[in-house]
Order: C-alpha cells, then sequence, then structure tokens
C-alpha cells in the first residue's frame, strides 16, 4: 500500500489534531490551525510550517469549504439543489452537475447501492429534522416510488427528473470533494504540510516533520478507537452506523439506507477507508453497508491502492489484504 505504515492499537483516545500539535511542539515546528462549523459538523486544519503562509492558507480552504457547502447542502435554500428538491427547478450549475455525475457513475457501479435520490427516504424516517419515526410499510413504498437514481436525467447542461418528488442528497460524496477542493488550495498557497479534519474524515497532506501523520480508526461501538494508521498524502474517511440513529422498541435504525428495501441497512457497524482521492473513497465507505461486509470487501480489493475496515455489527473486524496481516488487535472476538 503506497505510503501506508501499520496499524497499532492502543487503549487512549487519540485526536489526530492534538497528536500532530504536540509532535510538532517537541520538534519546535510552528502549527497553524484554525476551526469552523459546516457540513453539519466541525472542521479542522492544521498547517505546519510560517504563520504568514499557513494561516492565509488555512483560511482561503475553509472559504473553499464553505461555499461547497452553501452550493451542495440541500437543506440549504440558497442552494440549487433546495430548488431542484421542493420546487422542480433544474439544475444548471457545472460544478453540482459535475459531481451529480459522478455520483451517479458510482450507483450505476454498485447497482444502485450508492443513490444520492436515497433523500426522501432519510426525510420519511425523520434524520434531517432529528423527529426520528418509524415509518409503516406502506408508507415506505409510497417513498420509494420516489427513489432511484434512474429518475434523475443529465442531458444538455442540466439535471432534471422525471418524478416529482425525487429529491438528490449530495452529503455522500460533497464532502470528499471539499476535502479535494482545500486540499488543492493549500498547496498553491504553498503548504506542504497539513491536516484536515471533517469531523473524522481526514486528509493528511505531507508528513509532520521525519514522521507520517496518525489518525485513529474510530471503534463503532464504544469510547475510543481500534488503533491508528500513519498516512502521507492519503486520505482516511469513514461511515457509521452510531453518527446518526435512534432507538426504538429495543431496535436502532441509522441514516444508512438501502435504496431497495426503505429500510437501515444491517450488518455492518462502520466502514473505514485510507485512499488519495477523496472523491472517490467517501462514495464506497457507504456501499459495504448495503452489500454487506463480505461482498463490499471483495470489491474493495480491486480497487488498486484502497485500502479497508469494516466492523460488523457481531463485533468482526475484517481488513484488506494490505491492512490484515499488520494490525493488532486486543478483543479475542476480533
Amino acid at each position: 500500500m503506497k505510503k501506508l505504515k501499520s496499524v497499532f492499537i492502543i487503549i487512549v483516545v487519540i485526536f489526530a489534531g492534538l497528536w500532530a500539535i504536540r509532535s510538532y511542539n517537541a520538534h519546535r515546528f510552528h502549527v497553524e490551525k484554525e476551526t469552523r462549523f459546516m457540513m453539519d459538523t466541525y472542521v479542522t486544519i492544521y498547517a505546519v510550517g510560517p504563520k504568514a503562509i499557513t494561516s492565509k492558507a488555512i483560511g482561503l480552504a475553509l472559504d473553499r469549504m464553505q461555499e461547497i457547502d452553501t452550493k451542495f447542502n440541500h437543506l440549504n435554500p440558497k442552494s440549487p439543489i433546495y430548488a431542484f428538491n421542493n420546487s422542480g427547478v433544474p439544475i444548471t450549475d457545472p460544478k453540482i452537475l459535475n459531481l451529480v455525475q459522478v455520483a451517479l457513475e458510482f450507483s450505476k457501479k454498485s447497482d444502485g447501492a450508492f443513490d444520492i435520490t436515497v433523500a426522501p427516504l432519510v426525510e420519511l424516517w425523520g434524520f434531517y429534522g432529528k423527529t426520528y419515526y418509524v415509518p409503516g410499510e406502506q408508507e415506505i413504498k409510497d417513498c420509494l416510488a420516489k427513489v432511484g437514481y434512474q429518475h434523475l436525467i443529465l442531458n444538455n447542461g442540466k439535471l432534471e427528473k422525471d418524478v416529482s418528488g425525487t429529491k438528490i442528497d449530495l452529503g455522500g460524496i460533497a464532502k470528499g470533494y471539499a476535502l479535494t477542493e482545500a486540499v488543492k488550495i493549500l498547496k498553491a498557497q504553498g503548504v506542504t504540510s497539513a491536516l484536515i479534519d471533517a469531523g473524522g474524515d481526514v486528509y493528511a497532506l505531507g508528513k509532520k516533520g521525519k514522521k507520517m501523520w496518525k489518525v485513529g480508526i474510530k471503534d463503532p461501538r464504544q469510547e475510543g478507537i481500534l488503533g491508528y494508521v500513519e498516512v502521507e498524502d492519503l486520505s482516511v474517511l469513514g461511515s457509521g452506523d452510531y453518527e446518526r440513529f435512534f432507538i426504538q422498541d429495543g431496535r436502532r435504525y441509522h441514516h444508512i439506507f438501502n435504496p431497495e428495501t426503505g429500510y437501515p441497512t444491517e450488518g455492518v457497524a462502520s466502514v473505514t477507508l485510507i485512499y488519495p482521492d477523496p472523491i472517490v473513497a467517501q462514495p464506497w465507505t457507504k456501499i459495504p453497508f448495503v452489500w454487506g461486509a463480505k461482498k463490499g470487501l471483495e470489491m474493495l480489493e480491486k480497487i488498486p491502492g484502497m485500502e479497508a475496515i469494516i466492523v460488523t455489527t457481531s463485533g468482526e473486524i475484517i481488513y484488506s489484504s494490505g491492512l490484515k496481516h499488520l494490525l493488532k488487535v486486543v478483543s479475542e472476538n476480533k
């Protein structure tokens, strides 16, 4: 695996940014950082180098990420996606259309397991407004009539739909795009060492001095981490059923849906991927939830340079071939 070292199990929580700061302070490096709230999470950028360079670069990178959040957030009335979803206004913005095209390619590759038209289901179950609700079978059936990437018509520089109730949510790919754009800006401003942490989804630019960046892999069922990876010029992105969920009548319902059944997926608790391109990695963090851990890992193994850690709801941890012999675990059932 390109520039990927081993994974070690530790028993204390490591926040990647704080770990990086301690390491740099010890070596008398200047670390500039800034945090902003966007994309429904806190985004922090740590950059190493002269303050005059890093401070400006971080500000510009966060500005760009904020622009992307405004434009691609389907719940933001200022977004063209909001108008498309709620009023049927065709989308003509080239940047949105480009990302929709990429998303549709993932939908085809995954036989619909990744589908940006899942928005009506997420809304029905109350995840957007946090008014959680378990709908009846007929409600789900009616909602599924609005779901399906085949309802989207991307042609002649505009996006339309053939079912009025179809809505799109690019959240499953837009963060990867935002990370990519932020890295471009940091590089253009002369930054060669930085860590972008977007609510646990991370991109590590360059090295922290002579060492790689340490990024923790979250445990989906308890506080702390399973271990950490040491990375350089790589993204570490994940999805989990612990991010947004509610429990009703003893059953756990989360926000990652099977577009075919209309219900939250079962069997997979978390997926963490390590890959150079965040735009490619982010959709793939969702697909194994629908396909299942075994099939998901088999497909991920076919992507050159992709490494994966999948945790099932039963507690089993499975790894891609580049990681499984390097990971040391402490729990017997893992």
